[in-house]
């Protein structure tokens, strides 16, 4: 049986200096970086739960919102599901509680502290 993608996901919607938000989230390309203002990245929470963020927050100068783990995560920031395709899926009653409660508390950071946290890569092809 093939499951159908959701044309509309329920999800938590974080932005800097507030508690988060359930939110409902067209489920399209387009809905995505219009919701996170330009280019999506997603990134893995935990098993089948994961972010969808600006992809280029810390390069344009999005404010800083939550720290996870060593990283601070800048600018509108939203928590979904994922199945086993990649799609983006509803998060369940028991994930919006545990998110909810996860991000509830809004945090601040200095401009310097986010930046030590953009980190740029080059790799070099010989």
């Amino acid at each position: 049986m093939k499951i159908l993608k959701e044309n509309v996901i329920k999800v938590l919607k974080v932005k800097p200096h507030e508690h988060p938000e359930v939110y409902m989230l067209k489920n399209t390309l387009e809905a995505m970086q219009e919701a996170v203002g330009g280019y999506i990245d997603i990134v893995g929470l935990d098993d089948n739960v994961c972010i969808l963020l600006n992809d280029e927050g810390k390069l344009i100068g999005l404010e800083g919102n939550r720290r996870i783990g060593s990283d601070i995560i800048v600018g509108d920031f939203f928590v979904c599901g994922s199945d086993e395709e990649g799609n983006l899926t509803s998060l369940s009653e028991e994930e919006l509680d545990k998110y909810t409660n996860f991000f509830y508390e809004p945090q601040e950071f200095t401009k310097e502290e986010i930046e030590e946290t953009a980190v740029i890569e080059f790799y070099t092809f010989e």
